[in-house]
């Protein structure tokens, strides 16, 4: 990737070194979603993995959506 800037790379990159992102895979039926975390109740979609090429041309399941998490306990 090549970023055309005026500002020193310095400048553009601070704060990237501390960016650490929790990532969680959601098992679904045919296959898993990457996600991450923005809140206990809420992720952002950040890749699909699934054996179905349907999945890939589905809205809600596109990478940069958010969606809401309700966590289950197992038992």
């Amino acid at each position: 990737m090549i970023l055309y800037t005026p500002l020193p790379p310095e400048i553009v990159m601070k704060g990237a070194e501390e960016y650490k992102p929790s990532y969680l895979q959601i098992p679904f039926s045919r296959g898993f979603i990457e996600v991450e975390l923005l809140s206990p109740t809420t992720a952002r979609i950040v890749r699909l993995m699934s054996h179905d090429a349907e999945d890939y041309l589905h809205p809600t399941l596109q990478p940069g959506k958010e969606i809401r998490l309700k966590w289950v306990a197992e038992s």
